[in-house]
């Protein structure tokens, strides 16, 4: 009896085990790429389970276009769940652009890489194969708020301290459980946790939040911990056309970048989430 006891216990502990990491492979539906302009952190794309046909969504958690000076893309995709049933998946997707070696190798004999730029993330359906987790429990997913500046952040002149409220608002009606949640243009305010002045040869100016407080519709006070970081040399990538990022990206081997970001001039866009 106690044998029959302790295989049962093996049985049941190797079930439960199995169904924690029972991996699923999944392709995109369409391609996806960093280099389309109207990706956005916080959009839902759509996967394909390759064994069933089924449709599996994802957010994007995190986009980081390509630079100069072969800074490659990358791409974090994750909240992966079965379209038409209660099924979520676990576990998060990060994939980095190519490298450019060949051209990298090339620029290393001649110049600087500052003239070569990173390559991009490309999926492509049925060619690009990905795996996640089915996973046997519940998780609570993030709801992704798109917030824009709504003041002027600049650090040229030293006037951002540790502690400024730094004005934000959202960029559009945030839903929570079906419930609007937080509207549009909603004043959000981040509280600045670490500054960090620019400096000679690629030492970049930072600002640093850590979390944001704002209302919701029915006027409850929320405080979201979610952290935020705004370098003055990744944020060219946003900033201007390609010629002007080019020269940009040079000036930064003589002195780093200063963070300027002017709301009526600059179309920035940051990501934070509710939990």
């Amino acid at each position: 009896m106690i044998k029959k006891l302790i295989l049962i216990c093996l049985l049941m502990t190797g079930i439960s085990s199995i169904a924690e990491e029972v991996t699923v492979t999944i392709t995109p539906v369409q391609k996806i790429s960093t280099a389309d302009k109207h990706l956005m952190e916080g959009d839902t794309l759509e996967f394909k389970d390759i064994n069933t046909n089924e449709i599996i969504t994802g957010i994007v958690k995190e986009i980081t276009p390509n630079g100069f000076a072969g800074e490659q893309a990358s791409l974090l995709i994750d909240n992966f769940k079965y379209k038409n049933s209660d099924k979520i998946l676990n576990g998060s997707i990060y994939i980095k652009g190519g490298e450019h070696k060949k051209a990298q190798e090339f620029a290393n004999a001649v110049t600087t890489t500052v003239f070569i730029r990173g390559g991009e993330v490309i999926l492509k359906p049925e060619t690009t194969k990905l795996v996640v987790f089915l996973s046997d429990y519940i998780n609570s997913e993030d709801t992704p708020i798109k917030i824009q500046p709504a003041q002027t952040i600049s650090t040229c002149n030293d006037e951002i301290e540790v502690g400024n409220k730094l004005k934000f608002i959202s960029e559009k009606d945030v839903y929570k459980n079906e419930k609007l949640y937080i509207k549009k243009d909603t004043p959000i305010y981040g509280i600045v946790d670490y500054v960090n002045d620019n400096g000679w040869s690629y030492d970049n100016a930072q600002i640093d939040i850590k979390y944001f407080k704002t209302k919701t519709v029915d006027g409850s006070m929320l405080t979201i911990e979610s952290p935020v970081s705004i370098n003055g040399f990744d944020i060219l990538k946003y900033k201007g056309n390609r010629p002007a990022q080019f020269f940009n990206y040079c000036g930064v081997m003589f002195r780093g970048k200063e963070v300027e970001i002017k709301p009526q001039k600059d179309n920035l866009q940051f990501n934070i989430w509710i939990k």
